[in-house]
């Protein structure tokens, strides 16, 4: 089929699955000569509210879509001539720079009493891969989706997924893109439909949908589909060795590798990320603290590229080592229904799912469990067991400073050590697990700890949430020590303390501050720096924070717990910036050994740091350069071909794999003020002064603590937790921000250029 104009294009078609409004189409050329004749053949013509579309030669097309790009009116009364005239030339003039005679108006009837409308796409619009995405809401009017105006359903299905889903609505579409499918002969299709509340479909447009020429060719993904269900059958029985009768999976759990490496992370980091945290580093400080040994599994999997958190593992390790098989078994049993009933709380599973330490609220957080069969026995034994965990944890805070100072002193050791690359890097990494990601580990779960500790006076109303901020503000950590050391420090001076840090912290192709001092900081200096203000609770609040935890049981008083939440915050940001010494240093040496066999940057990314480790133990007839371009292809051929496969956030069932809605997501806010201001994406790249910006961002880390020297008035990012680095940050800091938003709100508030941002009342607008 040929795609003339949008207007020609519907009027070609005969559709069995859908109703085509009634239409009516003139040149531009035509207008102008006989404007007076088609006005009256419109108002004759139709006989209620009409929509006034662009149908331009240069629009719509296989190569050029200019989708957006001209006025479309809606809701004109036909038979208003006035009204129709204006909006019409409202249409043509919207042609200028693409002026031609030949260029078309297309007028539709307005459907009545819509109750969906929607976008649908044939494939995947940025890889062309065999995906149907339907994008629909409550409302009027497509045009709303397409703007971002309003909050869209997202559903995604591989387009020959042997399960269909339920809802007979979306079976609908589907029935629809499959039959334009086959009538245009064209696989790359862009729909806008509606449905009125007869449940009848109206087909209110058809274009090409206009991908990237770069795009790869698509590949048969239907085997590698059948492998991962599959694979995930297999994961999901009953394990001897863990709790809990099924597993569901999910990218933001614990410790949540979208946040931290992202959906689609290179081999290297994600290497990196498991050999760092996830293999076994995160089981040993669980088991360290008390909790059930899971010390044998690894936390992370791996589904084409995507990196999961398994989560009936992550649940497993949540149980106090105290408590016995029987009721471990019905716990994490608890805790894998309520994930698969909220699957939206994936990003704060702690707090909202889990019971993983003794607070002063947490005996009335508790009773959720008697309305779920647990006995009085046992809601006892479970609470004797978080405060075992609990007291423990506070025991471990100065066990783990030790780690750190070795830490410190093996890192200059083997820096200045006259060893091969290869034998520096094996080093680095058994040291960073052993003195670094490890006590790294057990300082954020003590901070986990003490914010919720603070979260229930809070809950109590022995503190306020004014109390909370100035009392976060009031310690002293390295974002703080960033700000201001920038604000007195030479250049020179800076990159010794901070130079290692970069944006996406286990990312070889991102560059250190160390490496690209004037592009993270390349504005003007200002005195941004505000000394930290100390702040004491009064004697009245310590009062009352004491008898809460006499009453609790809780074997400390409040001067030790606040002394306790204040150390271990600090302690977490600043484990984290020493053992990104050694994973940086561990980069630049990568980096270094393959510059010497001819290997560029991009392509070290390609490498996993188990190819590099084998290297120090073996030995065989291939030199190294050999073994490295092998494994570089190997893995740029595997990116490529996961790149086309679509994966949900959360994997409940197996038929996810196939068909998957976006979820919403509970965002979560920083501070109680309110802020509005333009707004800045920052991809790799810096692109403007960010001063009084909102920066919008994707995930952070603390290689991306330069944006707090810049005057930011806000952050706001794709993925985070409730309790993840940069909410921590930003609630020190005193920044209003929204972490973690969600990919379905990350895509509308992205396009937006002016922003408010409500942290006080939990709201996000789009002013423009």
């Amino acid at each position: 089929m040929n795609f003339i104009s949008k207007g020609r294009t519907l009027k070609t078609l005969k559709v069995k699955n859908a109703i085509i409004p009634k239409l009516y189409i003139f040149t531009v050329a035509r207008y102008k000569r006989n404007r007076n004749i088609v006005l009256k053949d419109i108002k004759n013509y139709f006989n209620s509210h009409i929509a006034i579309r662009s149908s331009g030669l240069m629009e719509d097309t296989t190569t050029s879509s200019k989708a957006g790009k001209f006025k479309s009116i809606l809701n004109i009364d036909s038979q208003n001539i006035l009204s129709v005239d204006r909006a019409i030339n409202q249409v043509i003039s919207s042609y200028k720079n693409y002026e031609n005679p030949n260029n078309e108006i297309l007028i539709q009837t307005m459907v009545e009493n819509v109750i969906f409308s929607g976008v649908a796409f044939s494939c995947d619009k940025d890889t062309a891969a065999p995906y149907f995405t339907i994008n629909y809401t409550r409302t009027k009017n497509t045009f709303d989706i397409t703007s971002g105006k309003v909050n869209a359903e997202t559903f995604v299905m591989f387009k020959d997924s042997p399960v269909k889903p339920k809802s007979k609505f979306i079976l609908k579409i589907i029935n629809l893109i499959i039959e334009l499918l086959k009538i245009t002969k064209y696989d790359r299709l862009d729909i806008e439909f509606a449905i009125d509340k007869s449940k009848k479909i109206y087909l209110l447009q058809v274009r090409p949908l206009v991908i990237n020429k770069s795009t790869k060719k698509v590949l048969n993904i239907e085997p590698y589909l059948r492998n991962i269900n599959k694979k995930i059958k297999k994961l999901q029985k009953p394990h001897p060795d863990l709790f809990g009768k099924k597993s569901y999976f999910g990218v933001m759990p614990d410790w949540n590798p979208a946040e931290i490496i992202g959906l689609r992370p290179n081999p290297l980091a994600i290497s990196l990320y498991q050999e760092l945290i996830t293999d076994h580093v995160w089981s040993i400080s669980r088991k360290d603290f008390g909790y059930k040994d899971v010390t044998s599994n690894h936390l992370m999997s791996i589904f084409f590229g995507t990196p999961y958190i398994d989560v009936r593992i992550d649940f497993n390790s949540w149980i106090p080592k105290t408590l016995g098989t029987k009721l471990s078994e019905k716990l994490v049993n608890y805790y894998l229904k309520s994930y698969k009933t909220n699957p939206h709380l994936h990003d704060k599973v702690e707090f909202d799912i889990l019971f993983t330490c003794f607070t002063i609220v947490t005996k009335d957080r508790i009773k959720v469990l008697k309305r779920n069969n647990f006995s009085k026995t046992e809601i006892k034994k479970i609470l004797d067991g978080l405060k075992f965990v609990t007291e423990n944890s506070v025991k471990q805070l100065n066990n783990l400073k030790v780690h750190l100072n070795i830490l410190e002193k093996k890192f200059e050791s083997i820096k200045r050590a006259n060893m091969y690359f290869i034998d520096k890097i094996y080093w680095l990494i058994e040291d960073c697990k052993k003195y670094g990601t490890l006590p790294f580990a057990g300082f954020a779960r003590c901070a986990f700890t003490s914010v919720d500790f603070l979260n229930s006076l809070l809950e109590k109303k022995i503190i306020t949430n004014r109390e909370k901020t100035l009392f976060l503000n009031s310690l002293n950590t390295i974002a703080s020590d960033i700000k201001q050391d920038y604000s007195k420090f030479n250049k020179k001076r800076f990159l010794e303390k901070y130079g290692h840090l970069r944006p996406n912290t286990f990312d070889i192709t991102s560059k250190s501050y160390f490496e690209n001092y004037n592009y993270y900081f390349k504005n003007k200096k200002t005195n941004i720096y505000n000394p930290v203000k100390k702040f004491k609770f009064s004697e009245s609040k310590i009062k009352k924070i004491n008898y809460e935890l006499k009453k609790n049981k809780i074997n400390m008083n409040a001067k030790h717990l606040l002394e306790y939440i204040a150390e271990s915050i600090k302690m977490r940001e600043y484990s984290k910036f020493l053992f990104t010494k050694n994973l940086n240093l561990i980069l630049e040496l990568i980096m270094k050994l393959c510059k010497k066999n001819n290997i560029s940057r991009n392509d070290c990314a390609y490498l996993d740091v188990g190819t590099i480790l084998n290297l120090y133990y073996s030995l065989d007839y291939r030199n190294l350069k050999d073994i490295f371009h092998n494994k570089i292809a190997t893995n740029k051929r595997i990116y490529s071909l996961n790149e086309m496969i679509k994966l949900p956030e959360n994997i409940i069932n197996n038929s996810d794999i196939y068909f998957y809605t976006v979820p919403d997501v509970k965002i979560n806010f920083v501070g109680n003020t309110t802020v509005t201001a333009n707004t800045i994406y920052l991809d790799k790249s810096i692109q403007k002064n960010l001063k009084n910006k909102i920066v919008i961002i994707d995930n952070a880390d603390p290689g991306y603590d330069y944006l707090f020297t810049k005057g930011i008035k806000g952050l706001i990012t794709k993925f985070g937790g409730v309790n993840s680095h940069m909410s921590i940050r930003c609630s020190e800091l005193s920044i209003p921000a929204a972490i973690g938003i969600g990919e379905k709100n990350f895509s509308k508030i992205n396009k937006a250029k002016l922003i408010r941002l409500d942290c006080k009342h939990e709201k996000l607008e789009l002013v423009r």
